[in-house]
């Protein structure tokens, strides 16, 4: 069982992902969308630009991760899986925190954030463990008013080195 994390955008692997969303991904990603097609998802995400990977399991796409740039040093970040999330976890994690935000300071940002469904209690869990933190409750933020919260992480509050990615 391996798992390998592949650079840019694949929409193959990101339709794969797209069409078999764990119940809270969907849950999350349609209440901030104009429609709920994957297609629509996959087609997105596949042109948010270079800064994203996939991570696969097996050789089976489980997971999509990136950023996109909001405006000169802010970024939003943003990721979603299938129900073998848990078999690509780690190997994400390790990649968000070694590589992905401090490779983000490094293109300038001074603010990097990400919006989660408050009742998806993994996505917030996992968000904070990995540095973000909680900014704001964003109270009916969804189409159909579902609760947010904003997380952030901010340069100043991120402690890291370039040997840390090595």
């Amino acid at each position: 069982m391996t798992v390998a994390l592949k650079a840019g955008p694949d929409l193959d692997a990101l339709r794969h992902i797209a069409f078999n969303l764990r119940e809270r991904d969907t849950a999350e990603i349609f209440a901030t969308r104009w429609t709920d097609d994957p297609e629509d998802l996959a087609t997105d995400a596949g042109n948010y630009g270079e800064f994203q990977w996939i991570a696969a399991h097996d050789d089976v796409p489980v997971a999509a991760i990136g950023a996109i740039p909001v405006w000169p040093g802010v970024w939003s970040v943003w990721a979603f899986g299938t129900d073998d999330w848990n078999k690509v976890v780690l190997s994400l994690t390790k990649h968000v925190k070694r590589f992905m935000i401090p490779a983000l300071y490094e293109h300038k940002a001074h603010r990097v954030e990400c919006r989660a469904l408050k009742d998806h209690a993994e996505a917030c869990k996992w968000l904070e463990m990995l540095g973000a933190h909680k900014e704001a409750a964003l109270d009916g933020f969804g189409r159909h008013r579902e609760d947010f919260n904003l997380y952030v992480w901010r340069r100043e509050n991120v402690r890291w080195s370039p040997k840390s990615r090595q």
